[in-house]
């Protein structure tokens, strides 16, 4: 691919929108492209590298420690391509270390979550896996928003989410949970929701105490104004999201080990912008 194609690439505004012509204004072919967004919730390992590795793009995550990952899509080359995950070091020794490789094709107009989670030590239960998920969010009904639950906690086993608007923080800020015994690995279908300022939690399956996840506020969108489009959001209509439930980090492994990380925790991805 060449430097006017890489530039032009970059200024598209739509993950899997190219741009519609070249700075002579003569028409061309734009390329066709896909999006990719990844999730480290590797619980038991230093940070991690991951790179397509056969062109040049900004698709990948890099120094990414337990729990980093991109919200957003980024777009990419549709084509065939090999993803890598090194390990993340300033020891040129070290960040040589691949420990997953994987050819993969990635399809024009779609858009893709890489999931790299479970354990990485030797003999333990969940063992590490990768998922590359074919990501098609519905529109939300009218007035609506859209939020599935995906269960990356390795150790945790089922879990109930809860997503509402309680603001006792002693409680769960719903009285019964959203989405029920969520396997791990396991997404759950997209919920339809009023839009709202709202509080997500989890608990083991069939129990409301003690909580596992922390009540923690769901991102509130922002709407569209202007020129700036809209960013998703639980407050802005149009919007899908997914719940990712992570595990805690493995107390004395290479991953971070600060309060924050010494229990399980949700972090948010934006399946879908609204209109």
């Amino acid at each position: 691919m060449n430097l006017k194609t890489l530039v032009l690439v970059a200024l598209c505004a739509a993950p899997i929108v190219a741009c519609e012509r070249n700075t002579e204004g003569s028409p061309f072919e734009p390329d066709a492209l896909a999006a990719v967004r990844f999730v480290n919730a590797v619980p038991d390992t230093m940070a991690l590298d991951y790179r397509i590795v056969d062109i040049a793009t900004n698709a990948g995550l890099y120094d990414a420690t337990f729990r980093n990952n991109q919200g957003f899509y980024n777009p990419i080359l549709a084509g065939d391509h090999t993803i890598k995950v090194f390990l993340s070091s300033t020891d040129p020794a070290v960040t040589q270390t691949v420990v997953y490789e994987q050819g993969f094709t990635f399809l024009e107009g779609t858009s893709y979550t890489f999931l790299h989670y479970g354990y990485m030590r030797a003999g333990q239960t969940p063992a590490v896996a990768v998922s590359i998920v074919e990501d098609s969010p519905p529109a939300p009904a009218a007035g609506k928003i859209a939020v599935r639950v995906l269960n990356l906690a390795a150790g945790l086993g089922a879990v109930d989410v809860f997503m509402g608007t309680n603001s006792d923080t002693t409680v769960l800020p719903a009285a019964a949970p959203g989405w029920t015994n969520v396997a791990f690995g396991a997404f759950t279908p997209y919920v339809d929701m009023d839009p709202a300022a709202y509080i997500v939690a989890a608990t083991a399956t069939g129990t409301t105490t003690p909580m596992l996840v922390r009540r923690t506020t769901a991102p509130a969108g922002l709407a569209a104004s202007g020129t700036t489009s809209g960013i998703a959001g639980v407050t802005i209509a149009g919007s899908a999201l997914t719940i990712v439930v992570f595990p805690r980090s493995v107390s004395g492994s290479t991953a971070p080990q600060t309060s924050a990380f010494t229990r399980p925790a949700v972090a948010f991805l934006y399946d879908r912008r609204p209109e």
